[in-house]
């Protein structure tokens, strides 16, 4: 390659990175002013490169992040750039961009409405709300892990390979997407649906959409630019789903969960050996 498209490229890389610094920093700002974390809570990162992404360390708040605090790390979690240690969640974010090379940012937080189903057990899967179904389709619940360990990885590997976004047992809400602005969008979307969805409990309880409404709905995602996963795995709960349960077993299920409101249902993810080693190759590299 000539010399002058050399220069080029690096000059463009640098320029890049440091936009993306930038709109980390500004993304920080925003968690932590819609309350969607505080103190040092939460963490945001995004892909440089095949081979390298950017994060936020450990124990910083993230409303008041420069872009020079940020860390450049490898796909082992290797520092390359950066004095501080890298986020404490940092194996999730590489478990993803592990998993799904056409993700380019993650976002981690714990917005309270939706922190509060994932503390009383609860996904967001019901279909309510056309908008959550065409971008989401739903919004299951990882089993509990212990933060920053494989653990918490090996509960969150089947479910991140189809969803978007996901809440954490006991712990938060993960996101993902192609920048950084779609996967900031998609947490901000989460906390409205959790929202919407107690606020319609407290009134009786949600009006679930049939199966052929929610299939309308998703065959409309392309008209969205909504990439749409094969299969039904994705979907969400609808009437039917309920009515069906409640046939089944309608003594447990109408006394536990009335107008609607889905029994709980425990997710098993299975850890494989990658996500065991990220956990055991790289021990120090993550701060408590």
């Amino acid at each position: 390659m000539p010399k002058s498209l050399l220069v080029a490229n690096g000059i463009g890389q640098f320029e890049m990175e440091r936009e993306l610094r930038r709109q980390i920093c500004k993304t920080g700002q925003k968690m932590y002013t819609h309350g969607f974390v505080v103190a040092c809570e939460g963490n945001l990162s995004v892909r440089l490169d095949r081979d390298r992404i950017l994060v936020t360390p450990a124990g910083a708040c993230k409303g008041h992040l420069g872009p020079e605090d940020l860390l450049v790390t490898d796909l082992n979690g290797v520092v390359l750039c950066g004095t501080r240690r890298p986020s404490t969640e940092m194996l999730m974010h590489l478990l993803y961009y592990r998993l799904r090379p056409e993700v380019r940012a993650v976002c981690h937080a714990h917005p309270p409405i939706a922190t509060g189903f994932a503390a009383a057990g609860r996904a967001l899967e019901e279909a309510v709300l056309p908008e959550v179904i065409v971008g989401l389709g739903k919004i299951p619940l990882a089993p509990y892990g212990t933060p920053g360990t494989w653990e918490l990885c090996a509960g969150l590997e089947s479910l991140a390979m189809e969803f978007d976004a996901i809440l954490l047992e006991n712990h938060g809400v993960v996101t993902c997407g192609q920048d950084l602005t779609t996967a900031y969008q998609r947490l901000e979307t989460v906390e409205r649906f959790a929202t919407i969805l107690l606020t319609a409990e407290s009134l009786g309880g949600p009006r679930l959409l049939p199966h052929a409404e929610v299939q309308k709905l998703i065959a409309t995602r392309p008209r969205y630019g909504v990439s749409s996963l094969e299969g039904t795995a994705e979907l969400p709960l609808t009437c039917e789903t309920l009515v069906d349960r409640a046939d089944r077993n309608p003594s447990c299920f109408l006394a536990a969960r009335p107008r609607g409101r889905p029994a709980r249902r425990k997710l098993h993810g299975t850890s494989s050996q990658e996500t065991i080693r990220l956990g055991l190759d790289h021990p120090r590299q993550f701060g408590s």
